[in-house]
């Protein structure tokens, strides 16, 4: 996957992890918008980390990731945080890492799979945190 721009958020994050398009189109509807008429995250909210959040960290990513679910779509996910963290000029950079990231430390089993799941850059990030938050790593999990 390319990286992310704030341009290509949108049809990005639709294109590669199609289960948001409900989410999406609740969030439409607050907006007065039907789903077809959103071409940007922009006409949806005001920031993307609130997007990301609203449709796909909270209601599917975090709980697939709680319940060690769905692996083809935490693979996907993860595929899509590691191009937000790509993204040119790191302006989606914080998102990735507040909205994905972060909430991976809710609880050590969510951590080990995240780890499992992440690939390079996100697990670099993820290590940074145990080790900036003295957090006692389990041997099985992957560096």
């Amino acid at each position: 996957m390319h990286p992310v721009t704030s341009d290509n958020l949108y049809a990005t994050l639709l294109r590669h992890l199609p289960e948001v398009l409900p989410y999406v189109e609740v969030a439409a509807e607050r907006h007065d918008l039907r789903i077809a008429d959103v071409s940007h995250w922009e006409q949806l909210n005001t920031h993307p980390g609130t997007l990301l959040s609203e449709v796909l960290a909270y209601p599917l990513f975090l709980p697939a990731l709680a319940e060690g679910r769905d692996n083809d779509f935490l693979t996907r996910c993860f595929t899509f945080v590691e191009a937000l963290l790509d993204s040119p000029g790191g302006y989606l950079e914080d998102t990735a890492y507040y909205t994905f990231i972060e909430p991976c430390l809710k609880s050590r089993e969510m951590l080990g799979r995240a780890l499992e799941k992440a690939l390079p850059r996100t697990r670099r990030e993820l290590w940074g945190l145990i080790e900036g938050w003295n957090i006692m790593p389990d041997p099985t999990w992957p560096r």
